[in-house]
């Protein structure tokens, strides 16, 4: 296990610092950040006349005159289908069970349909939304804003993020169904006196994005391996949990019985000794 991944499970507090200051707002990885290479137009990466037509300028803006891009490497992992896209799909089902293991300072809510607005506590606030959604695509537009907390200047951007997912069934039947996913984020920032201060700031914005853009995948797959592993647990949180919409709760026990492994434990989880990664040649479509 490599040393960031090390720090995904085993440093819950600190992944709550950085994985909610971006990835709650829809950034949730180590390729270059491309600035020789081709770049993708909007209508390669999204059906564009699917997307809601309030939304369609800003989106062509962001990805063709993007300040930042980074594109994540892929991730694979054990997880069944219906409970990734559950997670994926209800963002405070996902923050739920994380906030159940961390001291995270972080808030979500729902203020209209595919529509979310929140704060990480720590300066990072963020309204954001699904432009686009399928099984194996998803994209989300964010208006990020986050105050340094020495200097109290403000820094405000937009986001497109595209998720792509890939979905393998194992080559017997004791294993588990795996995903595969990638994230693609695409950033523009909109602060006055930016490009005064882009030769200083930008190379830790730059590190950030990478770092979260890789945590935001990893973060999705590691709440599927815990809620598979400790289904009780999940299902016991998003029942007491009222700030998920009614709806959620109702059918969430259901992905989670169709979802939990034949050896699943009925104690609460431990962030420790998470599988890794599999590869997507041990299994098959």
């Amino acid at each position: 296990m490599n040393r960031t991944n090390s720090i995904l499970l085993h440093d819950t507090d600190g992944l709550s610092r950085r994985q909610f200051s971006l990835a709650m707002a829809g950034v949730i990885a180590t390729s270059p950040f491309g600035f020789g290479a081709a770049r993708k137009t909007a209508d390669q990466l999204l059906p564009m006349d699917q997307v809601a037509p309030e939304r369609r300028n800003e989106v062509l803006e962001i990805v063709d005159s993007f300040t930042i891009h980074k594109q994540g490497k892929p991730e694979s992992f054990p997880c069944h289908p219906k409970l990734y896209l559950a997670l994926l799909n209800e963002p405070s089902l996902t923050l739920a069970l994380w906030k159940d293991l961390s001291k995270a300072p972080v808030r979500l809510q729902l203020v209209g349909p595919n529509q979310y607005e929140g704060d990480d506590g720590m300066g990072t606030t963020a309204t954001w939304e699904f432009i686009y959604r399928s099984a194996r695509l998803h994209a989300m537009y964010c208006n990020l804003s986050h105050i340094r907390p020495k200097s109290q200047s403000k820094l405000e951007g937009r986001i497109v993020l595209i998720v792509r997912s890939e979905y393998y069934n194992p080559r017997n039947a004791a294993e588990p169904p795996v995903v595969q996913h990638d994230v693609e984020a695409f950033v523009k920032v909109d602060s006055k006196g930016w490009r005064a201060l882009a030769k200083t700031v930008r190379p830790i914005l730059e590190k950030v994005l990478e770092q979260q853009v890789q945590e935001a995948g990893w973060f999705v797959s590691l709440m599927g391996r815990l809620v598979s592993q400790h289904p009780v647990w999940a299902v016991d949180v998003v029942k007491h949990d009222r700030t998920i919409p009614a709806e959620y709760r109702d059918y969430f026990p259901k992905v989670v019985d169709a979802a939990k492994n034949e050896d699943y434990s009925s104690g609460r989880p431990s962030m420790r000794n998470q599988t890794a990664q599999v590869q997507p040649k041990d299994v098959y479509r």
